[in-house]
């Protein structure tokens, strides 16, 4: 029996101290012309960048063009990266996973990849940060769907042709911090491991039946039975 172990990133793996949401906030400034004050507060928690960036063109009036589009995701990317690597980066790696990951990826038919709303050059300027892309064979990011229920499917097949080796959904586990990664994976029929790392309590996350829930990833023994049961 292979295992796919598909991780969210943003508050399950790292938490940017915020960096991500104010990039997104920067690039509103200066493609979009309207200063964040004028914003509702983001609700970043599970959404995709792709879902972000719709709400953030209506909320300011402009319409989906691709060109202006992706003028914004260029400066998002640039504003991230120089936020990433700023003297005063709060950013951290969270409890257990400088420990869990490198044990999973020396296990025999355990493939590790990515399910994060993430686009995916953001995704790797945040991994790289940390040097922990090196981790994941590959995965669905948030330029391949708004909708993050129609991710775990692309990650599947994405890990796929990379290993040669096909999963059925009871194979598949998804690691996240939110409602939104819990419903992600009951969306293919796959089990979710939530954690209580983001914004979400693992109490709270509980209420949506997710397959286990742990306060963190930080007991790895633990997380490695769990995720091999």
């Amino acid at each position: 029996m292979s295992r796919l172990l598909l991780f969210d990133i943003d508050g399950t793996l790292l938490d940017t101290g915020g960096a991500g949401g104010a990039s997104l906030l920067d690039a509103v400034e200066e493609v979009l012309g309207v200063s964040r004050e004028k914003l509702p507060p983001l609700d970043l928690a599970g959404a995709t960048d792709g879902g972000v960036v719709r709400r953030l063109f209506g909320q300011t009036g402009h319409e989906l063009n691709e060109a202006l589009v992706r003028r914004y995701l260029d400066c998002y990317l640039q504003r991230l990266h120089t936020r990433l690597h700023d003297d005063a980066f709060p950013g951290r790696v969270l409890p257990g996973v400088h420990d869990l990951l490198p044990l999973l990826v020396g296990l025999d038919r355990v493939d590790v990849g990515l399910l994060t709303g993430n686009v995916r050059d953001g995704a790797n300027l945040k991994l790289q940060r940390f040097q922990l892309q090196s981790y994941f064979i590959d995965g669905a990011f948030g330029d391949d769907a708004e909708d993050r229920n129609l991710l775990g499917p692309v990650a599947m097949q994405r890990v796929q042709s990379v290993t040669g080796r096909s999963y059925t959904v009871d194979e598949v586990i998804v690691i996240g911090d939110t409602p939104k990664d819990i419903a992600c994976a009951h969306a293919i029929g796959a089990r979710c491991l939530a954690v209580g790392t983001g914004h979400f309590s693992a109490e709270a996350l509980t209420t949506h039946q997710p397959w286990q829930c742990l306060e963190n990833l930080s007991d790895t023994l633990q997380v490695r039975d769990l995720l091999l049961s």
